[in-house]
């Protein structure tokens, strides 16, 4: 079992409102201020950290080599599942699991790759393009960082959250875009609905 996936698992237990932006800078005496900037709050923020513990929870308890598998991308009720395993079966699995503890409305979109015999990914150079996208949207007065999770698996960065505008969304895009090592960038970013 990969015991670092446990260790990130953690803080999310222990300080489910803190997003990992926050973490890096010291937990919640930032975590107020900038909690303010998400687009659904502190509720919001508790529940997908709260969605994906309990994710990574069941799929400890049913295999840790399915754990292993996936890395979650979750953020406002969006589930993407990212990752490769040996076998459908193992697919299938991961998906039932998923779908088994879901919230209601909660969206989960599959990007779960079977490769027969899966390549060692390099876990640090697929962390420090993830660590530069966050700071380059953190250091972006156009762009809500919190509203957004990055999660980068063998060099394909996958984004998801909530944009306030198109404009916003392509600063996004094009800041995971020009990063150094990004092979490939899938969007799950979905646009702010106006308030009527």
């Amino acid at each position: 079992m990969d015991y670092y996936k446990i260790i990130s698992v953690l803080p999310l237990l222990a300080c489910s409102a803190c997003d990992p932006v926050t973490l890096a800078f010291g937990g919640t005496a930032i975590a107020g201020t900038v909690m303010v900037r998400n687009d659904k709050g502190i509720g919001g923020s508790l529940a997908d950290a709260s969605l994906q513990a309990t994710i990574n929870k069941a799929l400890i308890e049913e295999d840790g080599n399915l754990f292993d598998s996936v890395e979650l991308c979750v953020k406002h009720g969006v589930v993407v599942v990212i990752g490769y395993v040996q076998t459908e079966e193992q697919h299938t699995k991961i998906l039932e699991i998923i779908n088994s503890v879901k919230g209601y409305g909660t969206v989960v979109y599959d990007e779960i790759r079977i490769q027969a015999d899966p390549k060692a990914g390099d876990i640090a150079q697929d962390s420090m393009i993830t660590s530069r996208i966050k700071a380059a949207m953190t250091g972006d007065g156009n762009v809500s960082a919190l509203n957004y999770d990055v999660t980068t698996v063998k060099g394909i960065v996958y984004i998801c959250g909530t944009a306030s505008s198109i404009f916003e969304r392509d600063i996004v895009l094009n800041h995971a875009r020009t990063t150094s090592g990004v092979k490939e960038v899938v969007s799950y970013i979905r646009l702010k609905k106006k308030e009527s």
